[in-house]
C-alpha cells in the first residue's frame, strides 16, 4: 500500500471513494474519485499509481532538495494532469484527515515542480521532480498533500458519463536544523476490556508527539503470564502500518491478540453486515486461554541520536465464564446423579442386609424348636 496505489473508477450511479490512509494523525496516501453516471457508454477510467507514498524526507535549510515522485497511468485513455500542493488538517480528537482547497502558505513559496502540468498515455510512467528550497530561517517540519488531478474534467454529454478523479500523496518534510526535537509519549495503554471471555483481546495504544518534528513510532506488545517472564506467549506488532505522528498530534493505534481456543471471528457479508462467530478449531486446543495475563508494551522512536524505548504494562483476565458455568453444571449434575445412585445402592444393600438378618434369625428360631 505504501509504495503506491491503484485507483480504478467505473461508471456507477453513486459517489465512490477509493484508497486508504496511513495517516490517522500522521501520514499516508488517500485517493478520491467521484463518478456521476448518465445513460450511455462509460468514459475512460481514472486510474493512477504513484510511488513512493507517503513521500517523507529530511532537508537542510538553505540547501535545495529534489524529490522524485513516479506516476503511472493505469487507465484506458491519455490523461492531461496537473499537480498542486494543498493544505490538510488532522482532527486531534478523532484523527480524521481533512483536505483543504487552499495551498499550504507556510511552505508553498519554497516548493515547485518540474512539470506542473503533464500528459501521460495509458501504461506509461513519468517522474515528477519536486523541488524544495527552504530558506535558512525556517520551521522544523512541514506537512502537505500533493494533489494530482485532471486539468480539464470531462464535460457532461448526452449518453455519456462524467468522471472526476483526483489523487493525493501526503508529503512530510522534517527540517534538520538546531532546535529540532523528536519526542513522543505514551499517554494511554490499556485493553478495551479488563475481562475477556474468549480472544481476541484488543489493546489501545495512545501516542502524542510532544516534539516539533515528525516521528514514526514502532515496537511490540508482549503477552506474558507474568511481568518478568523470559519468553512471551505472543508478540503483537505496534504501528505495522508505518504511520507517522505530526508535531503536537495524538494518535491511538490498536493491536490485538487472537491466537486462542476457541476465539471470536468477525466477518462482513456482501450487504455490509458484521457477523461475530465463535470458532472451535480443535487443532488449536493447546491455545486454550484462561486466567490473568500481562501485556507489556515496548514502543521505540528515534530521537535523532538513538532509539528511545518506552515501556508500559497492563494486566487483564481471560475467563471463559459461560464454558465454566456449563462445565460446572455438568459436573454438578454428574455428582448429584452419582450421589443419588450411591444412595439407592446403599438403601438396596441395607435392605438386603436386613432381609438376610431376618432370614438368619428366622432360621435360628426354627432350628431351636
Amino acid at each position: 500500500m505504501y509504495n503506491g496505489v491503484n485507483v480504478i473508477v467505473r461508471g456507477h450511479k453513486k459517489l465512490v471513494a477509493f484508497g486508504g490512509i496511513a495517516l490517522g494523525t500522521s501520514a499516508g496516501l488517500v485517493t478520491c474519485a467521484i463518478v456521476m453516471a448518465f445513460a450511455g457508454a462509460p468514459a475512460s477510467d481514472f486510474s493512477l499509481q504513484v510511488t513512493p507514498s507517503p513521500l517523507v524526507t529530511t532537508v537542510k535549510p538553505g540547501q535545495p532538495t529534489d524529490l522524485d515522485l513516479k506516476v503511472q497511468n493505469n487507465g484506458t485513455g491519455t490523461e492531461e494532469l496537473k499537480i498542486e500542493p494543498r493544505k490538510f488538517t488532522v482532527d486531534k480528537q478523532t484523527g480524521k484527515v481533512d483536505l483543504d482547497d487552499s495551498a499550504p502558505s507556510e511552505i508553498n513559496p519554497w516548493i515547485s515542480f518540474s512539470s506542473p502540468r503533464f500528459t501521460i498515455k495509458p501504461g506509461d510512467w513519468i517522474t515528477e521532480k519536486i523541488h524544495i528550497a527552504l530558506p535558512k530561517e525556517t520551521g522544523y517540519s512541514y506537512s502537505l498533500a500533493l494533489i494530482i488531478s485532471r486539468t480539464n474534467n470531462p464535460q457532461t454529454i448526452q449518453s455519456g458519463r462524467l468522471i472526476k478523479g483526483s489523487l493525493a500523496v501526503f508529503t512530510l518534510i522534517n527540517v534538520d536544523r538546531p532546535g529540532a526535537t523528536k519526542k513522543i509519549e505514551v499517554t494511554d495503554f490499556r485493553p478495551t476490556q479488563s475481562l475477556y471471555e474468549f480472544l481476541p483481546a484488543e489493546f489501545n495504544i495512545s501516542f502524542k508527539n510532544t516534539g516539533n518534528t515528525i516521528v514514526q513510532p514502532y515496537g511490540n506488545v508482549f503477552i506474558q503470564r507474568g511481568s518478568n517472564d523470559a519468553t512471551p506467549i505472543a508478540t503483537l506488532p505496534v504501528n505495522d502500518r508505518h504511520g507517522y505522528l505530526l508535531p503536537d498530534s495524538p494518535r491511538t493505534m490498536i493491536t490485538d491478540w487472537n491466537t486462542g481456543f476457541p476465539h471470536f471471528n468477525t466477518t462482513i457479508d456482501s450487504s455490509g453486515k458484521e457477523h461475530r462467530d465463535l470458532v472451535w478449531d480443535w487443532s488449536k486446543l493447546t491455545d486454550f486461554r484462561i486466567g490473568p495475563y500481562t501485556a507489556k508494551l515496548v514502543a521505540i522512536y528515534n530521537d535523532g541520536q538513538r532509539d528511545v524505548p518506552i515501556e508500559r504494562e497492563v494486566t487483564f483476565l481471560v475467563i471463559p465464564w459461560r464454558s465454566i458455568l456449563i462445565l460446572t453444571f455438568v459436573i454438578s449434575l454428574f455428582v448429584y446423579l452419582r450421589h443419588k445412585q450411591i444412595q439407592r445402592n446403599t438403601r438396596r444393600a441395607v435392605r438386603r442386609a436386613l432381609d438376610e438378618r431376618d432370614k438368619i434369625q428366622a432360621q435360628a428360631g426354627h432350628d431351636s424348636k
